[in-house]
């Protein structure tokens, strides 16, 4: 049961810091470009996660098989979703953005029924997503799907994006277990390594004149919503679940919101609040049809550092 509450708290910790990456990428790529950015996020999370290595005198796996997996994830859950979501986001209406992202829970739910044995999909759960997909369009609002007749590839750019995290989720969960540590460190050096070359090929980053506030806010999309939850990001898969897991793309949007409210004095709306009650139950009724949250499961899978 503690260890039960500690995760669903670090889940909630995680959603947060992934919801303050809207507001840090607004600020950074106001005079960074955004092939740039990423790779800066990303070399600043490998550094932080070798120095972890070395101070833990822990070794990064070099192996065939550790080394398919650093690039799998690296693809899969940072280069192709960065870049879809990112070019995907220039041609349509965020809010159309955000309801496509949502497919992301969904599709790794029925992925888990199929690839997952101890993950199958049964009624408590397809209410749980249905509950929490419908608190996102209470957040965006019905009038959204208007935006349909927007640009076809920006949408299937989103979805691509959305369909590439789901499949890192699904991917994690089914590989067998490697040193949190030590996977988040590869999978982000792997990362950044892509990522460089695409910002030296197209943006020429030694030319740039960033502004001191874009390069704190880069600092600070590399310590927290990157290196820090990538660490989070990998527990958690393991320890709630694929299926429980993936709802935090439903809390994210409006985590994101109350952000804008906090700090950029956007006007309170009491959808935010509707909305994130409707998460929460959704995660609630998730979770509990989850094995991955039962005590066995605790047991039978340990948390590896």
């Amino acid at each position: 049961m503690r260890n039960h509450i500690i995760d669903l708290g670090l889940f909630v910790f995680l959603a947060v810091i992934w919801s303050s990456s809207f507001l840090l990428i607004k600020i950074g790529v106001e005079t960074i470009p955004p092939f740039t950015l990423t790779a800066a996020r990303l070399c600043i999370a490998a550094v932080v996660l070798w120095a972890y290595l070395l101070a833990t005198h822990t070794k990064l796996s070099l192996n065939a098989e550790a080394m398919t997996m650093y690039l799998v994830v690296a693809l899969l859950g940072y280069c192709f979703p960065y870049a879809l979501i990112s070019w995907g986001e220039t041609r349509i209406s965020s809010s159309l953005a955000a309801i496509l992202m949502g497919i992301m829970p969904v599709v790794v739910v029925f992925l888990a029924h199929w690839l997952i044995p101890d993950e199958p999909l049964n009624g408590t759960k397809a209410l749980g997503v249905t509950i929490s997909f419908f608190a996102l369009l209470l957040l965006v609002g019905i009038a959204a799907f208007s935006d349909l007749q927007q640009d076809l590839p920006g949408q299937i750019g989103v979805l691509g994006g959305a369909i590439s995290y789901a499949l890192c989720t699904i991917y994690i969960r089914h590989h067998k277990p490697v040193r949190i540590r030590v996977l988040a460190t590869g999978t982000i050096t792997v990362g950044g390594i892509i990522s460089l070359a695409f910002a030296f090929a197209f943006e020429n980053p030694f030319h740039l004149e960033p502004a001191i506030r874009s390069l704190w806010a880069t600092l600070a999309l590399g310590l927290f919503p990157t290196a820090l939850a990538t660490l989070l990001f990998f527990r958690l898969i393991r320890r709630l679940g694929a299926s429980t897991f993936s709802q935090i793309n439903y809390l994210i949007p409006v985590l994101g919101g109350l952000w804008g409210i906090w700090l950029l004095g956007e006007p309170f709306s009491w959808k935010l609040f509707g909305s994130l009650a409707m998460v929460f139950i959704g995660i609630y009724l998730v979770q509990k049809s989850s094995p991955g949250m039962r005590k066995e499961h605790w047991q039978a899978c340990p948390t590896r550092e």
